[in-house]
């Protein structure tokens, strides 16, 4: 097996008194994101009972290349500012190697209020704004990242910027989609795929009028096999490569999802979201077995894949259209 190379020595650095909580949450969110290939160095994990705190801290410090990690939240800035605690201590030592080569330390912007208050040596450094992403409780690991492989603060921005963007299309999604709550159900001995909508009585899936009328489906709709027979709500999902077989059901599915959808441009993401849902789903359950699908997992396999980002958005966008049209 290879070894993973390290590169380089990371320092967390944070407010010592905040409680277990915050300690775990700095384990998951922050740790597990960077000791895959660094060597972190994080008080709870890195000192042993009995040693000296400023001492194996000190040793610490001697590594390099290292990069310090400053989580700098309200109880960050309180606590450098109080002469003899743990991190007053721990930032006297930073000062005095800020300035050697090979020593990079950057603030990670976690509330609001701190940018002017940073202590030395941490005032006047560009920082790394996490704010935006932790408000929403989205994971920071992958700037964390970024910025540990010494990615160039603009393409770290724009790592960020992406993950809202997805972050509040994923939520428009979800209300837009929970207006109208649809489950629908597969049944893997018949292969009868029902839809089920609130105060309605359960239906057949079966596929909308544009479907009929499309090239790419109409041809394929009249079949009557023992596992597709679109005209008797039957569809085909197998364990197997990806084939068009698939595909019919996958974008009748979605058009129930948004079923006021149905001009020229809006198949042409349909067809796009259905591509996405055979080769993400359908492909992946076996021919016995049944499946349910609910708005959840419409956003959750759209989103895995650019294509289905893009379809996702196109659909909403045109729903939203139809909305202000009527």
């Amino acid at each position: 097996m290879t070894e993973v190379e390290n590169r380089g020595s990371i320092f967390i650095s944070y407010a010592w008194g905040n409680g277990l909580k915050n300690k775990e949450w700095v384990r998951q969110r922050i740790v597990s994101s960077l000791d895959w290939n660094h060597d972190v160095f994080w008080d709870r994990d890195s000192i042993a009972y009995g040693e000296s705190i400023d001492g194996v801290i000190a040793q610490a410090l001697t590594k390099r290349p290292i990069l310090i990690l400053c989580l700098c939240d309200q109880d960050y800035v309180r606590a450098a500012h109080q002469e003899g605690s743990g991190l007053y201590r721990e930032l006297q030592m930073l000062t005095k190697i800020a300035d050697e080569p090979g020593v990079r330390i950057v603030p990670l912007i976690l509330e609001s209020g701190c940018i002017d208050k940073l202590p030395e040596p941490l005032a006047g450094r560009l920082y790394l704004n996490l704010q935006p992403l932790h408000q929403l409780n989205i994971d920071i690991g992958m700037a964390l990242m970024s910025a540990a492989e010494g990615m160039t603060p603009a393409k770290v921005q724009k790592g960020i910027n992406a993950q809202l963007a997805a972050f509040k299309l994923r939520q428009r999604a979800l209300n837009f989609l929970r207006k109208r709550p649809v489950t629908i159900w597969g049944n893997g001995r018949t292969h009868e795929v029902m839809v089920y909508r609130e105060d309605a009585a359960p239906q057949l899936l079966l596929a909308p009028q544009w479907m009929w009328e499309s090239d790419n489906w109409n041809y394929m709709l009249n079949d009557d096999a023992p596992t597709f027979c679109p005209t008797k709500g039957r569809w085909h999902w197998e364990l197997s490569s990806s084939s068009i077989d698939m595909r019919p059901l996958a974008t009748a599915l979605l058009s129930v999802f948004f079923e006021q959808l149905a001009g020229e441009n809006e198949q042409r993401f349909l067809n796009q979201g259905g591509i996405v849902f055979a080769n993400t789903f359908f492909r992946t359950v076996l021919i016995t077995e049944p499946f349910t699908f609910n708005a959840e997992d419409i956003v959750g396999f759209l989103m895995r894949r650019d294509e289905g980002y893009e379809a996702l958005e196109m659909l909403l966008n045109a729903a939203d259209t139809d909305v202000e049209v009527a």
